[in-house]
């Protein structure tokens, strides 16, 4: 039985690993190729069939980034001494959606107009419906309001 060290050293040999291990240490000095900037805003997330995967934390820097992806490129692939990327995906972080705005405080009826509308819809039987239409009723009044 073979020994489990020389059966990694052939895998690590392989030049499909080769490849990989060099392109990981070319990623060990993203901050100096890439610049302290950008790598606050940016770091690779890892490397599928040459395409490195770099995760962006929000949509400002993902737009400047893609307009500066060659350059990356090149500064990546000159580090390296051949072209180990062939390019580079840019993905939004989770959680950086759009900043969050705050909620407009719900518009609150009097009872008087709430009443009437109930006695309005009062013909309508079905108490589900009778509630979605009041709903529906209230809805527009707010929009109307705003418009005036």
């Amino acid at each position: 039985m073979e020994e489990v060290a020389k059966i990694l050293e052939r895998i690590w040999a392989a030049p499909k690993w080769q490849k990989g291990l060099k392109a990981a240490r070319i990623l060990e000095h993203w901050p100096k190729l890439v610049g302290e900037a950008v790598a606050r805003a940016a770091r690779p997330r890892g490397i599928a069939r040459g395409v490195l995967i770099v995760e962006v934390r929000d949509h400002i820097w993902l737009q400047r980034l893609r307009f500066e992806e060659q350059k990356i490129l090149s500064r990546l692939n000159e580090a390296a001494g051949e072209t180990l990327f062939e390019g580079i995906k840019f993905i939004l972080q989770r959680g950086a959606l759009r900043p969050a705005r705050p909620k407009k405080p719900k518009r609150v009826f009097s009872d008087q107009l709430v009443r009437r509308f109930r006695e309005e819809l009062s013909v309508i039987e079905d108490a589900e419906l009778r509630e979605a239409f009041l709903r529906l009723r209230l809805t527009l009044t707010q929009k109307r309001t705003r418009q005036r």
